[in-house]
């Protein structure tokens, strides 16, 4: 009898456990919805590690070049002296966000990354390469930036990334410059919207997508607006415009 009820108690348990987590998102069950907080907590850190140590930051010493990526938070440096652990969200606990630092000269920032867009990016390039060495467009959808020929690589839709924004899908394109780009268009403009910006064309506006959010926009071609405050490609002419 008192093996049954034990069962029965445990089988109970369990079905509220499942259906516990079940009632939210895997990425919210394992800590990966970014806050405030915990930017928070890392820019603080940053700021007490650089004021103990004369002005210097606690960054890797790293290779990648990218745009966002060139600073990227050492943990190593931090733990335990200015954070109790990493936060469960970065890269270097398992999570999908690079904690980066961007103006690092002048006001250093504390901002993340979503890599799951550099896995998505991924491995739509290795299905590119694998279908020959020179890559197939369809047409134009702005200067210097093409859709894939998508017939070609039985492609049913055009390649998407989800959004760290709004968690919506983002087109993913093809540029000039033999790099894959992410369409970040519709994500500035209603940033723009929002809080009724204005800027002139010319003007890099990627940068309210940092500045209003904690995401910086990874695979971004520069993008400005038009004679209607309108997102658009960036392209030398609109540069000279300045």
């Amino acid at each position: 009898m008192q093996i049954s009820n034990m069962l029965k108690m445990s089988v109970i348990l369990f079905t509220v456990l499942f259906l516990g987590a079940c009632m939210y998102p895997e990425s919210e069950r394992a800590g990966q919805v970014p806050s405030e907080s915990q930017i928070e907590m890392v820019q603080q850190a940053v700021d007490r590690f650089s004021e103990d140590s004369g002005g210097l930051l606690p960054i890797k010493t790293v290779s990648d070049t990218r745009e966002y990526f060139e600073y990227q938070v050492d943990f190593a440096r931090l733990v335990p002296d200015y954070l109790d652990e990493r936060p469960a969200i970065s890269y270097e606990a398992g999570g999908y966000y690079q904690f980066v630092i961007l103006d690092a000269e002048g006001d250093p920032t504390v901002k993340i990354a979503d890599l799951r867009i550099t896995e998505e990016i991924r491995s739509l390039r290795l299905r590119v390469e694998g279908m020959g060495e020179n890559v197939q467009f369809e047409e134009a959808v702005g200067p210097n930036v093409y859709q894939l020929d998508l017939d070609f690589y039985n492609l049913s839709e055009n390649p998407t990334v989800t959004s760290p924004y709004s968690g919506g899908t983002l087109n993913v394109y093809y540029s000039g410059g033999e790099e894959f780009v992410v369409d970040y268009r519709e994500e500035i403009g209603r940033v723009i919207e929002e809080n009724d910006l204005e800027f002139e064309t010319g003007d890099d506006v990627r940068q309210v997508l940092y500045e209003y959010t904690p995401v910086v926009p990874i695979y971004s071609p520069e993008i400005t607006v038009d004679e209607n405050n309108e997102p658009i490609f960036m392209t030398n002419v609109h540069k000279s415009a300045q």
